[in-house]
């Protein structure tokens, strides 16, 4: 995945031959899976590589690791960016959110197959997930790639733990009129995808500060 490899090098990601092997077969088997349970609107491999991959290990750059973290990635489809990023940081717990259970299945086929621990895929809305007193308070960061995320942030607050933030992942900044629900902006990343694929920005929310 030479595209992958010049790609992270590009955006100063961080990409050791190991990481690269496993999202070689990561890619093999997102192919496999993808004609039956439609993963991705995406097939074209270096597409695949910068779009989906270096587009969530870029993501790492806004995480904050001290402590015992704890992401919960809401709508993963095809598991981004929250497997890219746990293969980076193997010492992250993650939840990965995806309401079809067919996309669900192939998450859990994917951790099993790149042999990975502390991840977990569970198939339910976010709406249903947010009211579980089990996950409650439960995440460090919350990531999402979700084109209408306005309607979900409500439902990240309960989620949030004390200092917890919640990382927004746009094709822009975000709009001033943008209704953030309890929350408010700690700051933005711009970056360029390689290959003339597009500028992206991660948008990191906190808490509302009280007055």
């Amino acid at each position: 995945m030479k595209a992958l490899v010049d790609g992270a090098a590009e955006l100063a990601v961080p990409l050791s031959q190991s990481l690269a092997d496993q999202c070689a077969m990561y890619v093999h088997e997102l192919q496999v899976w993808n004609d039956k349970t439609n993963l991705t609107a995406i097939t074209d491999e270096r597409e695949i590589a910068v779009k989906h991959f270096l587009d969530s290990l870029v993501c790492t750059k806004a995480l904050d690791q001290s402590g015992q973290a704890r992401l919960l990635d809401v709508g993963s489809g095809g598991g981004f960016p929250g497997i890219p990023i746990k293969l980076m940081h193997p010492e992250l717990d993650v939840t990965l959110l995806e309401p079809s259970q067919k996309k669900a299945a192939f998450l859990r086929h994917l951790i099993g197959t790149l042999k990975l621990d502390r991840i977990v895929a569970i198939p339910m809305r976010i709406e249903e997930f947010s009211r579980e007193p089990i996950y409650q308070a439960g995440f460090t960061t919350i990531i999402t790639r979700a084109v209408n995320v306005a309607s979900l942030l409500g439902c990240f607050l309960p989620l949030l733990s004390q200092n917890g933030v919640v990382i927004l992942c746009r094709a822009k900044p975000l709009e001033a009129e943008f209704p953030l629900d309890g929350l408010q902006i700690r700051r933005e990343i711009a970056y360029t995808l390689p290959m003339g694929h597009g500028s992206r920005v991660l948008t990191i929310l906190e808490r509302k500060s009280r007055p």
